[in-house]
């Protein structure tokens, strides 16, 4: 455990949940065939060692959510401390995988604070022990072309 309490992870770890991935995502005639991962993957921005494990199978975030705040104490003015656990990645056709079959048409994250911070008086902390700390990254796709 790191100092925050948060489980370190490796980046054999991540590279194993990429090529886990791949290996399912290359089986094009399979019903789970696309495959989006989400999570709290405790990877941090593009250049991170973690973040490069992770794309390194062909797993594609879109820039939308490369720069979205993660946390609700984020900092604009301090974007270098700021942190990206969190992810949402699919195969978009590099590396030899197929891409997926729905056709991404946008992505953000939804910023809750300031009406929860307003309505309930409370702090960010106690707002992160209440609700989270986290930030809700969306994507929404489209099944016409």
């Amino acid at each position: 455990m790191s100092s925050t309490g948060r489980t370190k992870t490796s980046v054999p770890e991540i590279r194993e949940i990429a090529e886990w991935l791949a290996r399912w995502a290359r089986d094009v005639n399979g019903w789970d065939h696309n495959l989006i991962a989400l999570g709290d993957f405790n990877i941090d921005r593009r250049g991170d060692p973690l973040h490069d494990a992770f794309v390194s199978t062909g797993l594609d975030i879109p820039d939308e959510l490369q720069d979205a705040p993660r946390t609700i104490f984020s900092d604009p003015q301090k974007p270098e401390l700021n942190k990206f656990y969190d992810q949402i990645a699919w195969f978009a056709g590099r590396n030899g995988l197929p891409a997926l079959s729905l056709r991404y048409a946008k992505g953000d994250y939804f910023d809750f604070t300031k009406s929860a911070l307003t309505s309930r008086g409370l702090t960010k902390v106690e707002l992160s022990w209440r609700i989270s700390d986290h930030h809700p990254l969306w994507v929404e796709f489209s099944t016409r072309d």
